[in-house]
């Protein structure tokens, strides 16, 4: 709720600050002394249009403070500059303009001549009837707003599916001649290493052959190679190395050698015998290197690189298949999501209809107690020219406030008054989630025993939420649980509007001026009568206990 609200250069106000009551509040004041200023800056607060005709005369800018309670912030603030230089900030930072008014148009909401006509928007009308739906059609609602979002989710992806189709097919055959290209050629990793080892091999083949004859004669040769001199010499130091340990080391040192000497003439020899310089060979390793080459160019630099593109190539392959069978499993869904939702909407409507007739029954008693004795009401249903979150319907609400007029469109056709007075009834029977409600011209063109089912009706409605009310009606204010009074005052040559609230013996002086113009015994006497009225009827209504207390 509204806790707290300060005004500074803001019309004739050069500073105000009021506290609020939880309860209703009441506003009055002479003719033109400027009770309306409120409501405006309240209507300024929640995103209105700001209008440099708000700053006060000398100053360079207005500025319009709020704190609240039980709402997601603490604060609001806007400032209207000469310059142009406009602020808005939440809890003392800088917003724009929207997210104020989301943030604001949560917590408070404004009733006047101003406002109404687009509170009473188709949306703001379905969502007024939703109210009065039973357990299970609110249930459908909200199972309904689940899955138009699946459905809205579902179509965006079957349209980019659709869109990029072309595409897809076109990046899929690539992929394919990629793969098969690839896969004709079967790389293996490392292979091109090897091939050019062998290849290298084959380019010297004869002096391969050759060095290693000439290596394997001098290690093996029965008639003086390596491995017979070293025989020999091995036999020499064991004999004589019985009768010297020096020499026993040295034997075993040519021991070791002699081994290694013949491990090496073995694979010499086998190497020989192994080894093909076949010409044939030569061209099948070359061309096998030309055509991993040829891989690496396009898909390298290197071969494990060409593997590992192969690999997400397949992938992506793969997911562009898949896109195909996608479409048909969201095809096939959303043709569910469709049905199910058109099942949801039938009920809705349905029960929309039970809803509109509750509707009607409650609200034009209401709307003859608040002085609209011949006030017609109805509720339209028509089906939707396409469905939204909330279903099928469109809903209008039809007013009419004079017999032999056909009821039309209740923001085409109701002054402020009645438009505030409607929306009161509309709250009183339907209940609001908003915190604070603000009704401006809710009382004009009533008096007498009217007057005073407008203050009762106002003082029920606050009973459950804060209610702020500018009136110039004795019965309405009588209601009040914080009566503020609006006044002009000389300041320096210049107007100033003052705003102060009254204790118990000023609120009686006030009803009496209220009353009568003047204040005497007869308009006192009567004014506390009031009091006494409103008090009994509000003790009546149940409401003493819940006094101020916001749902």
């Amino acid at each position: 709720m509204l806790r707290t609200l300060e005004l500074r250069d803001f019309a004739i106000v050069d500073e105000l600050a009021m506290e609020l009551h939880a309860g209703l509040n009441v506003l009055t004041g002479e003719t033109g002394a400027g009770k309306s200023i409120v409501v405006d800056a309240l209507e300024l607060l929640g995103g209105g249009r700001p209008d440099l005709a708000m700053v006060r005369a000398g100053a360079q800018s207005a500025l319009v403070q709020g704190t609240f309670t039980g709402a997601s912030f603490e604060s609001a603030g806007r400032r209207v500059a000469l310059n142009g230089r406009h602020a808005a900030r939440l809890d003392g930072e800088l917003v724009t303009v929207t997210e104020l008014s989301e943030a604001v148009g949560g917590a408070l909401r404004v009733y006047g001549q101003h406002s109404a006509h687009q509170l009473l928007a188709p949306a703001a009308q379905l969502s007024q009837l939703d109210r009065l739906l039973a357990p299970e059609a609110s249930a459908d609602l909200a199972r309904h707003k689940e899955l138009f979002a699946e459905s809205q989710a579902v179509a965006a992806r079957l349209s980019a599916l659709r869109d990029s189709e072309r595409e897809r097919s076109r990046r899929l055959d690539g992929l394919r001649f990629e793969l098969n290209e690839i896969d004709t050629t079967k790389p293996r990793g490392g292979e091109d290493e090897e091939l050019e080892a062998e290849l290298t091999a084959l380019r010297h083949a004869e002096r391969i052959v050759a060095g290693g004859g000439r290596a394997f004669q001098a290690l093996a040769a029965d008639d003086g190679g390596a491995l017979t001199f070293a025989a020999e010499a091995l036999r020499e130091l064991e004999g004589a190395g019985r009768f010297s340990p020096p020499l026993a080391a040295l034997a075993d040192d040519l021991r070791e050698l002699v081994s290694g000497l013949g491990a090496v003439s073995g694979e010499v020899e086998g190497f020989l015998t192994d080894f093909q310089a076949d010409p044939n060979r030569l061209d099948l390793v070359q061309a096998r290197l030309a055509a991993l080459d040829a891989l690496k160019r396009k898909y390298g630099p290197s071969l494990s690189d060409v593997i590992a593109y192969r690999a997400s190539a397949a992938a992506e392959a793969t997911g562009l298949a898949g896109a195909d069978d996608e479409i048909g499993l969201l095809t096939e869904r959303l043709a569910g999501l469709a049905t199910e939702l058109d099942a949801i909407g039938a009920r809705l409507t349905a029960a929309r209809r039970a809803a509109a007739r509750t509707l009607t029954e409650q609200l034009l008693p209401l709307l003859h107690q608040l002085g609209l004795p011949q006030a017609r009401f109805e509720v339209v249903l028509a089906r939707a020219a396409k469905r939204t979150r909330t279903g099928s319907d469109d809903v209008t609400f039809e007013f009419g406030a004079n017999p032999g007029e056909p009821a039309r469109a209740v923001h085409e056709v109701a002054s402020g008054g009645e438009l505030s007075r409607i929306m009161l009834a509309l709250h009183l029977v339907t209940g609001s989630d908003l915190p604070t409600l603000v009704f401006d011209e809710v009382d004009a063109g009533v008096g007498g025993e009217t007057a005073n089912r407008v203050g009762a009706l106002l003082a029920r409605l606050a009973g459950a939420r804060q209610v702020i009310v500018v009136t110039h009606l004795a019965q309405v204010a009588a209601f009040a649980d914080a009566h503020f009074k609006v006044e002009k005052h000389a300041l320096d040559d210049r107007t100033v509007a003052r705003v102060a609230r009254l204790g118990d013996e000023e609120r009686t002086v006030e009803l009496a001026r209220l009353l009568s113009g003047t204040l005497t015994d007869t308009s006192l006497k009567h004014a506390l009568e009031l009091r006494a009225l409103a008090a009994a009827a509000t003790r009546a209504d149940g409401r003493s206990g819940r006094r101020g207390r916001v749902a």
